[in-house]
């Protein structure tokens, strides 16, 4: 348990697998409340679980990112079991295979710009009110290589992952007196799901497990990193 972290709570998306999932567990397993978001319930019950093992506290719910019109519900639920938000940790994320831009149908086109782009604005927007009780919360956007790198056939996943870096700054510049704060974090090429997916050739051990990026979340959501606002960082540069 790390004092820093006891009894502050923090809401986690794609918390079911992946980047998610170690990030609700390592903020819990620091004595952190977590509040954990996925679709796939299955999966989200081991997180849960994982988290009872080593002590921890979790409400997971499973929850659609892509059904805009329940996040309301969601607030509503959640303002009244918790005092605040500590922080907000968009992690789900989703994508079928690269395609060139040429061949991508339009249903896929928005669907990955709401999941990566819509999803977590329209999220961050809702639970603001939790967001602000909170002596000094830290929001942090997932963005990828693509923030900072041109790569060719991620389509519209890659133009959404890139504004993620604007989306920051400019929520910050809209607060900028606010004590909470907004960043975007490139974890780099890690061993999830959806990296497995578009990297069929890649092997695994080639790849940093996803553990080795979770200190990065962390830190950005420390009182450590309270300087950093508005800013896109690679997790190698924290690390």
């Amino acid at each position: 348990m790390t004092a820093e972290f006891k009894d502050r709570i923090y809401l986690i998306t794609g918390a079911s697998d992946g980047i998610g999932q170690r990030v609700a567990v390592a903020l819990a397993e620091a004595g952190a409340h977590v509040i954990a978001l996925g679709r796939d319930e299955e999966r989200l019950q081991q997180t849960q679980e994982r988290i009872e093992e080593l002590g921890g506290r979790c409400l997971c719910i499973p929850f659609d990112l892509m059904k805009f019109d329940q996040y309301g519900k969601l607030f509503l639920a959640l303002k009244d079991h918790v005092p605040h938000l500590d922080g907000l940790v968009h992690c789900a994320g989703s994508i079928d295979r690269c395609t060139p831009l040429q061949y991508v149908k339009a249903e896929t086109f928005r669907k990955m710009l709401d999941i990566h782009l819509t999803a977590p604005n329209m999220l961050t927007q809702i639970m603001l009110p939790l967001l602000k009780r909170a002596p000094a919360a830290s929001i942090i956007f997932t963005s990828c290589d693509m923030l900072d790198q041109d790569q060719t056939n991620w389509h519209a996943y890659g133009l959404a992952k890139r504004a993620l870096g604007y989306a920051a700054a400019m929520w910050q510049m809209e607060q900028p007196t606010a004590p909470f704060r907004f960043n975007t974090l490139n974890p780099g090429r890690v061993r999830t799901e959806l990296f497995k997916r578009a990297f069929g050739g890649t092997h695994p051990k080639e790849v940093p497990a996803v553990s080795s990026v979770v200190p990065a979340y962390l830190y950005l959501l420390s009182d450590k990193s309270i300087a950093l606002r508005g800013q896109s960082v690679h997790a190698r540069d924290i690390l």
